[in-house]
């Protein structure tokens, strides 16, 4: 028998608890307070969110504002929309929230598991009474899947907002919370990263043809317009499982950045919790976030692509940012003058060498070593096109040390120079003799 998953997600957001006002627990209920005008915060996580990251999944409860305490899900990014949205809900319950929850029918992909067909809410975001249940919302989620279904939904062929972004917008500056994970983290910035992987981006020309959901794996770089509820730079996500690296510092290149200079790269099972009023960033989960600061740095004018003056930042769990004022707190000891490791580290490429997560190539290899100044790591395809990653300590750089979980070594890194350039090497194919 056909899964009814999606009656039973409407089902659970027309439920209104009687004496939950309070979304995040108890009390009499609330009407909807007019707040004073005021920005709120964005959630933007890595992609790859565990069911049991509770600090999390708190942030978003915990930033829901009392006045607007009902959350809604946004689903268009999923080819599953009912069934990725039914498990954040469960997500939410599992974490305490006790509040109404509202799954928007705004997607372009049926899903198999319900007898809804949701390829018929492509144009949800236009309708009036959609848009009526954010009356009440103080929390917005976007699923993950193709952040370019997103865009389709929730803007039309004109670039302009649908009454429902136009409704997310307005509860956003009166202090709403709104959070995605991977797709639903990708919209954050405008441009938005659409596709394609770091190698492609970095010795190929980038294109305006998407080919759908396997150019997020593969192929070449794609930039679009995305939501821009952030604008404090370039958003990526999935970026150490993916070594997105690359195509952010090209995404960030000024034929494709529209002025911004700032890249954020967040691990999976990662956020970035911003705060919209004062430009802080604070790092919550078990990854990182990369900050990628090219606003002194030179890109080649022709030819291949080369980048030279980028400045690299860690920032681990705990950690902050500040975009406004360029702000950084990092926890833990500085490695400079008490280097813990002495030893020459390997330069080049492949998956023989050690510490391909770049916290722990910074930490370990780089700047809590006393031999090393210089990193250079390559990255090339089999027609030998490729490019050389070159990381250099600075009088500048700093970097901390401290144990995460257990004895687990965690680094944050403060400006490491790093310069791309490309490289050609001659590949020699088949069996050794």
């Amino acid at each position: 028998m056909i899964k009814r998953l999606y009656r039973t997600l409407l089902i659970a957001a027309a439920v209104v608890v009687a004496g939950c006002g309070d979304a995040r627990g108890g009390g009499s209920e609330m009407a909807p307070v007019e707040a004073q005008a005021r920005e709120g915060r964005l959630l933007i996580v890595g992609g790859a969110l565990r069911s049991d990251n509770a600090a999390v999944y708190r942030a978003f409860i915990d930033s829901i504002p009392a006045g607007y305490p009902e959350v809604a899900i946004v689903p268009a990014a999923s080819g599953r929309p009912a069934h990725y949205a039914g498990q954040f809900l469960k997500d939410l319950r599992d974490h305490g929230y006790k509040g109404p929850v509202h799954v928007l029918p705004v997607a372009v992909r049926d899903d198999r598991d319900t007898e809804e067909d949701e390829s018929t809410w492509a144009r949800g975001a236009f309708d009036e009474k959609v848009v009526a249940t954010m009356n009440r919302v103080g929390g917005i989620w976007f699923v993950g899947g193709d952040q370019t279904r997103i865009t389709q939904t929730l803007v039309d062929p004109a670039g302009e907002d649908s009454p429902l972004l136009a409704a997310i917008r307005g509860k956003l500056a009166r202090g709403a919370v709104v959070g995605g994970t991977s797709a639903g983290a990708a919209i954050m910035s405008n441009p938005m990263i659409a596709g394609g992987d770091s190698l492609s981006a970095l010795t190929r020309p980038g294109t305006d043809e998407y080919a759908g959901m396997e150019a997020q794996e593969s192929g070449l770089l794609v930039v679009r317009p995305g939501l821009g509820f952030f604008p404090g730079g370039i958003v990526d996500q999935h970026f150490d499982r993916k070594s997105r690296l690359g195509r952010l510092i090209r995404a960030l290149a000024p034929s494709h950045s529209a002025g911004l200079r700032l890249g954020y790269g967040i691990d999976e099972d990662t956020a970035v919790m911003v705060h919209l009023d004062s430009g802080e960033l604070e790092v919550i989960g078990s990854g990182n976030l990369i900050l990628v600061d090219a606003r002194d740095a030179r890109f080649a004018g022709e030819g291949r692509f080369a980048v030279d003056g980028l400045l690299l930042s860690v920032f681990s769990h705990g950690d902050s940012y500040n975009w406004q004022t360029g702000e950084k707190r990092m926890d833990g000891a500085q490695t400079r003058d008490r280097e813990a490791f002495s030893y020459e580290a390997q330069q080049g490429a492949g998956l023989a060498l050690p510490n391909s997560r770049l916290d722990h190539l910074l930490g370990f290899s780089l700047l809590d070593n006393d031999k090393s100044r210089e990193l250079r790591r390559y990255a090339f395809s089999e027609a030998g096109d490729g490019v050389r990653f070159r990381f250099e300590q600075t009088d500048d750089s700093r970097g901390y040390w401290r144990y995460g979980s257990g004895t687990k070594d965690q680094y944050s890194i403060s400006d490491v120079r790093l310069s791309v350039e490309p490289v050609a090497v001659e590949i020699h194919q088949g069996s050794p003799e």
